[in-house]
């Protein structure tokens, strides 16, 4: 009975030693799975830093995009306003001193030409006041 109680002893002890084998070996493997998981991971936590960053240029670049836009828009609408302050001055001018050079021709016979050109430029006045109420209508 002492040799077969020794035997299972040994026997037990052999598949205690393998059992022990096993867990080492599956130990083994996963720290290895740890390690490359931590290794993922860490290229992961990088590449997620990198694609902030990117993120953060870019809507940087389009702020500054932005800003410019709104300047180009004001720096327009204010060359417009000046144009148009022109053009309407302009216009409000343009009767006044045609009426003034209408006065200053004799009455008789004034040159062929300059008639034309007084006639053509009241047409155009008159095209212009008509644009100009259609445009605030």
């Amino acid at each position: 009975m002492y040799e077969e109680v020794k035997r299972d002893k040994k026997e037990a002890l052999k598949r205690l030693h393998e059992a022990q084998i096993k867990i080492n070996k599956m130990e083994q493997q996963m720290k290895e799975i740890m390690m490359t998981y931590d290794m993922k991971m860490n290229e992961e936590r990088q590449h997620q830093a990198e694609s902030e960053k990117r993120y953060q240029e870019m809507i940087a670049q389009m702020n500054d995009y932005t800003l410019r836009q709104e300047w180009n828009i004001r720096h327009w609408k204010k060359i417009f306003s000046q144009l148009a302050a022109l053009a309407n001055g302009a216009i409000e001018d343009i009767p006044r001193l045609l009426s003034e050079v209408e006065s200053a021709l004799p009455i008789f016979n004034p040159p062929k030409k300059i008639e034309t050109f007084l006639d053509h430029y009241k047409k155009l006045i008159e095209e212009m006041k008509s644009m100009i109420s259609r445009a605030r209508d």
